[in-house]
């Protein structure tokens, strides 16, 4: 009966060892298991990043360019809507000009002779009431 009793204590014995050596392997390999996940989790960081890097570098290209582009388009508007401007400043002479200026006060003097105010003749004529205005104080 003592040996029975020896017996199983003894595979108790045993079987406890099994049990902790089984769970220091699975510790093992889970740390070992966790250790991978991460390398692999800092990897695809390093990878993230530097896709990221990339595409920033080449929208900061990509804005630049379009920035280079609309300064173009604006210097070479503005000198196309300069030039025409000065050929017709050099093109016209100054009678042509002070006709068109004395035309414009004549009608402006004919109406407030006529009767009119300065803002109904500035809504006659489609003009400002300060430069009717101006117009009037000027030629009186």
């Amino acid at each position: 009966m003592y040996s029975l009793v020896f017996l199983s204590f003894l595979l108790n014995v045993i079987c406890l060892y099994s049990v902790f050596n089984l769970r220091k392997k699975l510790q093992q390999q889970s740390a070992s298991n966790d250790t991978r996940i991460s390398e692999e989790v800092e990897e695809l960081l390093e990878l993230f990043s530097e896709e990221m890097k990339l595409e920033n570098e080449r929208l900061h290209k990509m804005i630049l360019k379009f920035t280079e582009e609309q300064q173009q388009k604006y210097h070479s508007t503005v000198v196309n809507e300069i030039s025409p401007i000065q050929s017709v400043e050099t093109q016209t002479d100054n009678t042509s000009l002070d006709d068109h200026l004395s035309k414009d006060t004549n009608e402006v003097l004919t109406l407030a002779q006529e009767g009119y105010n300065a803002e109904e003749i500035a809504k006659m004529l489609q003009r400002g009431k300060g430069e009717v205005e101006l117009l009037l104080k000027f030629y009186r």
